[in-house]
């Protein structure tokens, strides 16, 4: 007897979701479009990360933000993860800029009859929900945007954070120090550095505000170039005036201010 060791991986959705089809990843016969498959991979992709995460979450009703929300794919995911396969109350809030995908998101919700998932048209500088998030997310959030909602979500004091960065060109631009000379003088390497380095500095700044944080992977390069995941997950009982807490924010503020002397990223 043949064993086939081409096994089909089995998906947390199957793309008959009605909110994929609503969202154009998937036919009325709940078959993934080809100029999709990439999209359907990093969405049930982030739900394996969340699943990986569901133990750090509390008890009860589900608190939960996608800042920088945008077409909202992970929003709907999300809220169905929880909703409907895990049977949870959720009450999630995404938040975008764009008024007319805004509105566009509102209309599926409605459609899918997702009745604890609503959009909100504004700055997530700005914003402030009426409990503290037990979780944030946020997909692409583009350059600074995502130091943005990161920032937001430690004044928040969300318990878990997930974000994927999208394109990083602050530090690119504000790089002053000649320890990587020899890797800087190639615009390319220089590019790939900085977003290295970008990410590196996110990772310590969720560490000194009290987190656990890890870099992980997406999903498959082949699929996106933006592949990165940042988790973070707070730790119990931090206290910021501890010694290890000032050291870990001293350590971050030693590295930014050795990559660009005093100016301010973010």
């Amino acid at each position: 007897m043949q064993i086939s060791i081409n096994r089909v991986k089995r998906h947390i959705l199957t793309g008959d979701e009605s909110f994929l089809r609503a969202l154009g990843v998937s036919d009325a016969e709940g078959r993934v479009y080809d100029k999709k498959q990439a999209k359907f991979r990093q969405i049930n992709r982030f739900l394996e990360l969340i699943r990986d995460v569901e133990d750090k979450l509390p008890a009860g009703a589900l608190r939960i933000c996608d800042l920088c929300c945008g077409k909202s794919y992970l929003s709907f995911a999300v809220y169905h993860y929880f909703a409907n396969i895990r049977g949870r109350q959720v009450r999630m809030t995404g938040v975008d800029r764009k008024p007319d995908v805004m509105e566009y998101g509102a209309g599926v919700a409605r459609e899918a009859g997702f009745s604890g998932l609503e959009f909100l048209c504004g700055d997530i500088t700005t914003y402030e929900p009426d409990e503290v998030p037990a979780l944030v997310i946020s997909l692409h959030a583009c350059d600074i945007a995502t130091d943005i909602v990161l920032g937001k979500a430690i004044a928040l004091g969300s318990g878990v954070i997930l974000s994927t960065p999208c394109c990083q060109k602050e530090l690119l631009q504000n790089l002053d120090t000649h320890a990587f000379d020899f890797i800087t003088k190639y615009q390319m390497l220089k590019k790939k550095c900085c977003d290295a380095a970008t990410d590196e500095l996110r990772l310590c700044r969720l560490e000194a505000a009290g987190y656990d944080a890890a870099a992980l992977e997406l999903t498959d390069p082949d699929d996106t170039p933006k592949n990165i995941l940042l988790r973070a997950v707070k730790r119990p009982h931090f206290d910021a005036d501890a010694p290890e807490a000032k050291e870990a924010k001293a350590r971050f503020d030693a590295l930014c201010t050795s990559l660009v002397g005093e100016k301010k990223l973010y």
